[in-house]
C-alpha cells in the first residue's frame, strides 16, 4: 500500500507540470521507489541491457554469467560500456533461474584492476502469462522436481519490515543442513536441487532476518524421478 501511494503521488505531480507546458501526455510508467524491492533484480524482458563504466587503465574485461542451469563467459578487448544480454534462445525462458554476473577488469600484465558483480532472476510469469494454482491445499504448492527460485523479502514479517539489515535462509532435508546468509533483505535464492547432493524427500526451509523477530517456514517435497506404477 505504501509503495502504491508513492507511485500515485509521483504521477499526479507529472500531470500538473504537463498542463502548464504542453497539452499532450505520455503514458504513465511504473516506478519502483523502494530500493530494497526484489523487482530491481527481476528480469522482465528476454533482452537485458547491461551497462558499466570503463576505467582508463583497463586493457580488457571478462564477463561471466553463472546460473543454476547454464554458465558462459564473454570477453571485451576494447573499451566497452554496455552489452545486450539475451537471456534465452526462446522469447520466453523455459525455466526459472538465478544468475550471478561478474565483470572482471584487467590491466597490463593481466593484473586484476577491479570487478563488478550483480544478480538477476528469471521467475515464472515475469515475461508472460502463467498458470495460477488457486487451490492452496493442493500438493503442487509444495512439490518440486528440479531447480527452483526462492524469493525472500523482509517486508513479509511485520517485525522485520523496517528494521532488517540482512537475511538468512536455512535449508534442511534431515540428512544435511545448509545456512545461506544474504547481505540484502530482499532478493532471490537459486535452490539447485539437481546434481547437488540434496537427494529426494522433504526439505524444510526457515527464513529469518537476524536482529528482528519473526520466522517464516515452508516444506518442499521432491519425489523420485521417473515413472511410478501402482500394481494391485
Amino acid at each position: 500500500m505504501r509503495k502504491g501511494m508513492r507511485i500515485a503521488a509521483a504521477w499526479a505531480v507529472a500531470s500538473i507540470v504537463g498542463i502548464g507546458t504542453a497539452r499532450a501526455f505520455t503514458d504513465p510508467i511504473l516506478v519502483d521507489s523502494d530500493a530494497k524491492s526484489p523487482h530491481w533484480s527481476t528480469v522482465f524482458t528476454n533482452e537485458v541491457s547491461l551497462q558499466w563504466d570503463w576505467a582508463t587503465n583497463v586493457v580488457h574485461a571478462e564477463m561471466g554469467i553463472l546460473g543454476m542451469n547454464s554458465a558462459w563467459t564473454t570477453n571485451f578487448t576494447e573499451v566497452t560500456s554496455n552489452y545486450l544480454w539475451r537471456v534465452s534462445a526462446s522469447p520466453v525462458p523455459l525455466s526459472e533461474d538465478v544468475y550471478d554476473l561478474v565483470l572482471t577488469f584487467y590491466g597490463n600484465g593481466e593484473v586484476v584492476a577491479g570487478a563488478l558483480t550483480s544478480q538477476v532472476a528469471i521467475v515464472t510469469g515475469a515475461l508472460g502469462a502463467v498458470e495460477v494454482k488457486s487451490a492452496t491445499e493442493s500438493e503442487t504448492w509444495s512439490k518440486i522436481r528440479g531447480n527452483v527460485v526462492i524469493p525472500y523479502d523482509a517486508a513479509w514479517p511485520e517485525a522485520a519490515a523496517t528494521n532488517a539489515l540482512s537475511a538468512q535462509l536455512v535449508i534442511d532435508n534431515g540428512g544435511q543442513s545448509r545456512t545461506n546468509a544474504f547481505a540484502e533483505v530482499a532478493g532471490y535464492y537459486g535452490l539447485k536441487i539437481k546434481n547437488n547432493g540434496w537427494g529426494y524427500g522433504e526439505c524444510s526451509l526457515l527464513l529469518s532476518f537476524p536482529g528482528t523477530d519473526g520466522l517464516l517456514t515452508a516444506t518442499l517435497f521432491r519425489p523420485n524421478d521417473g515413472t511410478w506404477v501402482g500394481v494391485r
